[in-house]
């Protein structure tokens, strides 16, 4: 019996450890007026991803398991700006001209899409489409939880973008948020009150692993006397310990719950964007913390590139991995501008200013150094 279990146990393993092992986290928080801010990362080695800006009117096509499109056929009601895989203008995350940004999240080991159906090719696309269609067709997150409902979407293995197990995260203007997950071929929507999403698990899981943490604290704990003795914290923080600080998805998806939720309300779009940005440094991937052993050459995870998305101001912040210069699509004027589809590079070189010839002279104020020398 024991050797069965532990055949079942390592069948396991290998089924969530075969597939993709990328890392990505997202979140979303909001300012005490209600603006609200997603931010991502996306982790993994190369993904050769630049911004698409695809303007309304756009005609595409969905793909189905064959390969070829035959899939759903739609025409964008809403523009979109986002980050695609390759160059294609297919959006891995982003944001459209109503204000509603999603984003996928890889999902090893747990995706299965729906079965496809010769009869429904017509309304079937690819898990690699969704976040397109998404952006393309809805501004609320109560529009999409419906919308889902009347698409079928299959799994196609693609030469250009691979196998891609995925799962999706949606934020409207209004605060709220959706995950949607396909599990052993059925649509499964949640809505996600608390905006953070990872990877495996599934959504529903990660909010009960969550009852392991209800002990953290961003309040100091007060000193407690054994015996006479009198013990204190080794200074600030020691309410959050226990907090994971490694980078598998459950571990990630605590401590932004963490981190969202502790974090001081802000008020205003800069102090909304500060917050958001700040947030994302913390779920950073360098590269050779986190490895792979498992094939012919070792693998890292690194954070490719992260975002900062202004749902209100419909602003799109994008950094990446070797250049931390935070930088800006501003969607609207991009989407009025959009001459068809277009590209944005973003292998931009990182430029530090040289604030060397900005030095002043300095004067010794006399009441800290009555001797006029420091």
């Amino acid at each position: 019996m024991l050797k069965f279990v532990s055949a079942l146990c390592l069948l396991f393993v290998v089924a969530v450890t075969a597939a993709p092992s990328y890392a990505c986290t997202s979140f979303r928080v909001k300012t005490r007026e209600g603006y609200v801010f997603y931010g991502r990362t996306l982790e993994g080695q190369s993904f050769a991803s630049s911004i698409s800006v695809v303007p309304k009117g756009t005609e595409y096509i969905g793909t189905l398991p064959d390969g070829k499109q035959n899939g759903l056929k739609w025409t964008t009601k809403y523009g979109m700006v986002g980050m695609n895989a390759g160059g294609l203008p297919q959006m891995i995350d982003g944001i459209n001209g109503q204000g509603l940004a999603a984003g996928n999240l890889f999902f090893p080991g747990y995706a299965g899409y729906q079965a496809f159906d010769p009869q429904k090719a017509d309304r079937s696309i690819a898990q690699y489409e969704v976040i397109t269609w998404i952006l393309s067709n809805f501004a609320t997150v109560a529009e999409v939880k419906e919308g889902i409902k009347h698409i079928r979407v299959c799994r196609v293995v693609s030469d250009q973008v691979g196998d891609l197990p995925l799962h999706y995260t949606i934020h409207d203007p209004q605060g709220n948020s959706l995950v949607i997950e396909h599990v052993k071929g059925e649509l499964k929507i949640y809505d996600n009150p608390i905006g953070v999403m990872t990877n495996s698990p599934t959504f529903d899981w990660h909010l009960t692993n969550l009852r392991n943490y209800v002990s953290l604290s961003p309040n100091n704990p007060r000193p407690v006397t054994v015996e006479g003795v009198k013990g204190t914290g080794f200074g600030q923080g020691g309410g959050m310990l226990g907090l994971p600080g490694d980078y598998s998805p459950p571990s990630r998806f605590v401590r932004t719950v963490a981190l969202v939720s502790s974090a001081l309300p802000v008020k205003g779009y800069d102090a909304g964007l500060n917050l958001a940005m700040t947030i994302v440094d913390a779920v950073d991937i360098a590269k050779g913390t986190v490895r792979d052993l498992s094939g012919k050459t070792t693998e890292y995870d690194t954070t490719c590139w992260a975002v900062a998305v202004d749902l209100g101001q419909k602003k799109y912040y994008y950094r990446r991995y070797f250049n931390k210069d935070w930088r800006c699509v501003n969607v609207m004027k991009a989407l009025n501008g959009a001459k068809g589809i277009m590209t944005i590079n973003i292998d931009q070189p990182p430029a530090y200013k040289d604030m060397t010839n900005t030095a002043l002279p300095y004067t010794l104020p006399k009441e800290v150094y009555p001797e006029g020398k420091p």
